[in-house]
């Protein structure tokens, strides 16, 4: 879910609603459809365009109003040294590096690099495990405000060990998480003392890579710069040098999965699939790289940044399905790695990220288990988050339980369901507010009116139509004066069709004239 400042992947992968001028789908099931909803199972251990049609074309929409314009289709150019810049990027003082030798090296090795304006900070900051939540979120907490503070792009941060760096990157505002290549407080990049040139350019090519590029300029920056420091840093990723460690090598292979992935996000659609390979074939070699006496969560973690990249991969693909299930398996595989008691978000972020990735599979199949799948997935990660701690992060997945169970509702025509599915929504819209996050808060809006709309369709009713049409007004409201055009054309279209289903059921209790204060039989119902 998204606001106008953190949109999510399910207002660019919507769920379909024959309802509202869509196409149906035959379920494949000699099963009756159920009275209700099937009770939640225990939590498992442990993406593709829908059709171009009514609340699918909307969500569709919503995503391109939010995402950023494609990037023309112009050769890069190289990096130049001196260019202005646009990103501040802040260097906090290395933990064990007592005399800031080797600090002075690394701003060294970034001096002169397009676009990077550099900042040495006194102050130094530490992570020492990533099995304690409460620990990542202070480390998290303190660097975001310093990033702030020094009204900088991006913080770099870190130790000094034996033989190595071990840096981090942090924003000043928390980025979108399940974005593919996300830089965050799990990704360290370890890179040896020896920064010659190779080292220094993947060391580039990650600074960019985990900067949030927010004005037009640092977009413009990232689209020239990135693809040739990426390029540059290929080599090094593909063949480490055997004097580098198993942790050193594994690491530097992730960090440019996550720089390959930025690079198919930033460059134009053409060139984006391989550089979606080169992520994927990146990760995987570092997976062949984990030790057995290595935690499991280091594999849970590879396996997240390819189900990251198979899902992004799967949103721009002409045929989607085969990544979607290869999306799929990953999730799963992270979820199975990722424990709740050692790695609570990241195992909770997998669970979400399987939910979401197994209805938009739906989409395609219209295979009714995969709904079942995607309800236990994302109720697994309401053990996590929930409404009095992380309030927002409890409305985004019970908004995605929502959707599932509106299409889940539809294709059973199940009323039981799909009542649910309007409890549900009524209790997000109770914790979003429509003028902290009006996007978000429009999109369950129009969850909820379709929700509304189907209850009546298969009930033969017309209690809720009322109900369905003020939610998909507001949302039209919403849309209309944020600018999005697509979405609030969308959203009227699917307005009108609600309208005249209402107007075509109000027809039929209409009592003839001639039956009134007359006896005789019952009044008749026009058809």
């Amino acid at each position: 879910m998204s606001d106008g400042t953190d949109p999510r992947d399910k207002f660019k992968k919507p769920l379909q609603r024959p309802a509202l001028d869509l196409p149906s789908r035959r379920i494949e099931s000699a099963a009756s459809p159920s009275s209700s909803l099937p009770v939640p199972v225990k939590a498992p251990a442990s993406e593709a365009p829908a059709p171009s049609s009514g609340l699918a074309r909307l969500f569709e929409a919503i995503g391109r109003a939010l995402s950023p314009k494609p990037p023309a289709k112009e050769p890069a150019e190289p990096v130049a040294s001196g260019e202005p810049a646009v990103f501040t990027v802040a260097v906090a003082a290395l933990t064990g590096d007592a005399d800031g030798a080797r600090g002075a090296a690394l701003l060294h090795s970034l001096e002169g690099k397009g676009s990077l304006g550099l900042k040495a900070l006194s102050r130094s900051f530490a992570l020492d495990t990533l099995q304690d939540p409460a620990m990542i979120a202070a480390a998290l907490s303190n660097t975001r405000m310093v990033t702030a503070n020094e009204k900088a792009d991006l913080l770099i941060w870190g130790e000094v060990g034996k033989d190595d760096y071990r840096l981090r990157f942090t924003t000043a505002a928390q980025g979108d998480e399940d974005r593919a290549g996300y830089f965050g407080p799990t990704t360290r990049c370890e890179l040896p003392f020896d920064l010659n040139e190779a080292v220094s350019t993947l060391l580039y090519a990650a600074t960019l890579a985990a900067a949030e590029a927010a004005t037009p300029a640092q977009k413009g920056a990232v689209r020239r710069l990135l693809p040739v420091a990426a390029g540059g840093a290929e080599a090094l990723a593909a063949r480490p040098p055997v004097q580098m460690s198993m942790p050193q090598q594994r690491s530097v292979q992730t960090v440019f999965g996550h720089v390959a992935a930025a690079t198919a996000l930033a460059v134009p659609p053409s060139q984006a699939d391989a550089w979606f390979e080169k992520a994927l074939g990146a990760y995987r070699a570092a997976q062949k790289r984990v030790a057995r006496t290595d935690p499991a969560w280091e594999t849970g973690l590879l396996h997240k940044y390819i189900g990251a990249v198979l899902g992004a991969r799967a949103e721009r693909s002409k045929t989607p399905a085969p990544l979607l299930e290869d999306a799929v398996k990953a999730w799963r595989a992270a979820a199975e790695t990722l424990t709740r008691e050692a790695m609570p978000q990241e195992w909770a972020g997998a669970q979400t990220r399987l939910g979401k990735a197994l209805y938009r599979l739906d989409l395609i199949t219209g295979n009714t288990e995969l709904l079942r799948e995607a309800l236990q997935a994302l109720q697994a990660a309401l053990q996590v988050y929930s409404r009095t701690e992380t309030p927002l992060k409890w409305a985004d997945i019970m908004h995605d339980i929502a959707q599932v169970l509106e299409v889940y509702g539809d294709q059973l025509r199940n009323p039981e369901v799909l009542r649910r599915a309007i409890e549900t929504c009524e209790s997000v819209l109770m914790v979003l507010t429509r003028d902290r996050m009006p996007l978000t808060w429009a999109a369950t809006q129009n969850t909820l009116g379709s929700a509304l709309f189907l209850l009546d369709k298969h009930t033969d009713g017309i209690a809720h139509l009322e109900g369905a049409i003020a939610a998909l007004e507001a949302a039209h409201g919403i849309f209309a004066a944020a600018g999005a055009k697509g979405p609030a054309q969308v959203a009227a279209r699917n307005l009108g069709h609600v309208r005249k289903l209402a107007e075509e059921r109000r027809g039929r209790q209409i009592v003839d004239p001639d039956w009134v204060d007359g006896p005789g039989p019952r009044p008749r119902r026009r058809r």
